[in-house]
């Protein structure tokens, strides 16, 4: 079949399954980051300065693993660059593939900076890259020099990625499952994320809730302004589907949740979910207690990717109103048998898929070799797509 005719039945099929119609065919996909290499059996650190090798190893499961789309689909950083810059809180794992994230090790702000982040939040934001970026510290001549060298070591890495995506969503016809401008990170999360880390905005959501609250909505303002600039007539097509993630939503109370996100939310998103627009939630942890709050939205405007909850639950919470990604689970890819796998991919099917409202993947992203054993995600994968079809 023509690839692009493909590639638009798949869309089609995803556009069909969130919009609670049967699809001609359930669509299947997988997340994943740098763990293609570990299954091409190859390190990342081996051919990350050729970007035809790091090709060649990423897209190699392909030829294995039957997809209609792909969420992820891309080595994950640019690490060379990124030291270079003088920060080193993302690295390389020692199996030379994954990618750490050394939070404990972040400059966070103090909590004297809230009135500077409350004050003026560009400035802030610039003065804590500076911080982070040790390069951006030095003289302005030597700053330049350094930048400029990082742009050097961040050309294999974009060159790899633009022939990573061409091959898989244009030659082999695979669709991206998220695009477009339309996503959406709490400010709460963004607190916790990247401004004053997740320890100590939870001590702060108890000890001094309203200059919490005033910078939320000093940083809902700024991610505010991209999307008030856009038109939902114009951008609120089905799909691609829009973004949202949880992080800090999964570690605090249903009441907590309203305030610090859900208002938000439907602040930001609302008018282009009523003209049709579709919202992927990718969730962290367990938020099965919130799920109800979402039946306030047009029907089939958002799609779930659970975490840690059972989706056979939170499908009898909110599955007849949107959709649930779901079909197996990290822990079985990695420690089940393939009959145990198999097992929950056609109970996954038997429930999920009558009616629509279904698009099978995994809870949680590949990243590293450990993730799954191949006999369990080539059983699983083969399963999925002989049950996906009618």
């Amino acid at each position: 079949m023509n690839t692009k005719i493909l590639k638009q039945e798949r869309i089609q099929n995803l556009i069909d399954a969130t919009s609670f119609k049967e699809p001609k065919k359930v669509p299947i996909g997988v997340e994943v980051l740098n763990w293609p290499f570990s299954y091409a059996g190859v390190r990342y650190t081996d051919v990350m300065d050729d970007p035809q090798k790091t090709f060649e190893s990423y897209v190699r499961f392909l030829d294995d693993i039957e997809l209609d789309f792909l969420l992820g689909g891309m080595v994950s950083s640019a690490i060379k660059a990124i030291h270079e810059m003088g920060c080193f809180y993302y690295d390389l794992g020692s199996d030379g593939t994954s990618i750490v994230h050394k939070q404990p090790e972040v400059e966070f702000m103090d909590v004297e900076e809230y009135p500077d982040l409350i004050g003026d939040l560009d400035s802030f934001k610039a003065d804590l890259m500076r911080r982070r970026c040790k390069s951006l510290q030095l003289p302005r001549g030597p700053a330049y020099e350094k930048v400029v060298m990082a742009l050097g070591k961040i050309r294999p890495y974009v060159e790899a990625n633009d022939k990573i995506r061409d091959y898989i969503f244009e030659e082999k016809g695979i669709a991206p499952l998220l695009g477009g401008p339309l996503h959406f990170l709490g400010p709460l999360s963004l607190l916790f994320d990247r401004y004053r880390g997740i320890r100590d905005t939870l001590i702060d959501l108890r000890r001094r809730p309203d200059t919490v609250k005033q910078a939320c909505d000093v940083i809902f303002a700024d991610r505010l302004k991209p999307i008030k600039a856009l038109d939902p007539k114009i951008h609120s097509q089905p799909y691609p589907f829009g973004s949202v993630g949880y992080h800090v939503e999964c570690f605090i109370s249903p009441e907590l949740f309203d305030e610090y996100f859900f208002e938000y939310f439907k602040e930001a998103l609302l008018p282009f979910m009523e003209a049709g627009a579709k919202i992927f939630v990718k969730g962290e942890g367990s938020f099965i207690n919130t799920l109800d709050r979402y039946r306030q939205l047009p029907k089939g405007s958002v799609i779930f990717l659970l975490d840690q909850d059972d989706p056979f639950e939170a499908h009898r919470v909110i599955g007849d109103w949107h959709t649930i990604a779901a079909g197996i689970t990290g822990d079985l890819l990695q420690m089940g048998t393939k009959e145990q796998c198999v097992d929950y991919v056609k109970r996954s099917f038997d429930t999920f898929a009558p009616g629509g409202g279904f698009i099978f993947m995994q809870n949680k992203p590949l990243l590293c070799a450990g993730d799954a054993k191949t006999e369990n995600l080539l059983a699983v994968y083969e399963t999925a797509n002989e049950l996906s079809v009618k």
